[in-house]
């Protein structure tokens, strides 16, 4: 029976294995240290094949699984949000309000960058899966663009952990 499991745990992982692709192709305006300047850059890596929204500074636009938006970066405070909509109500973020942040409090960073997860929320009882913005570096972003299903994924280190505890110990 755990050998099934194993055998079914490995075969996912090999499907998920992605061929290398040159982002400075498809998103020149990352590796551009002139057009990346007042961006706000946002890379899905929340692992659901549906398509889920993305509200910066009251701007929405759709966002897919590996996709990368780009939005412009305003003077003062600035936010990202992500979430679902189901039945008009936006639903399936961790956090009920949008993360925020001012542009003058850090006067010389002159580009922000995103990551969306799905993880699970840890303070509700029941374990739900919802996203999560984290801002991050752009060491780290560039390395999530590159590498979207790298083991450093939440979603992927909580599933692996779960699968352990269940079938093999």
């Amino acid at each position: 029976m755990k050998l099934s499991y194993s055998l079914l745990v490995v075969i996912f992982l090999s499907s998920c294995a992605t061929t290398s692709i040159d982002q400075r192709e498809i998103i020149p305006e990352l590796f551009d240290p002139e057009l990346k300047k007042g961006k706000i850059f946002v890379f899905s890596n929340q692992v659901d094949p549906l398509a889920m929204n993305i509200r910066v500074n009251d701007e929405v636009r759709k966002i897919k699984h590996t996709q990368t938006q780009i939005f412009d970066l305003k003077e003062g405070q600035n936010s990202v949000f992500s979430f679902k909509s189901i039945a008009g109500n936006e639903q399936q973020n961790c956090d009920d309000q949008p993360y925020t942040f001012d542009t003058k409090t850090f006067p010389e960073v002159e580009t922000y960058y995103f990551v969306i997860q799905q993880v699970f929320d840890k303070n509700k009882i029941l374990k739900v899966r919802c996203f999560k913005d984290f801002q991050v570096n752009e060491d780290f972003f560039v390395k999530q663009i590159e590498n979207p299903r790298s083991g450093s994924s939440e979603f992927f280190q909580d599933l692996t952990e779960d699968f352990f505890r269940e079938f093999v110990f």
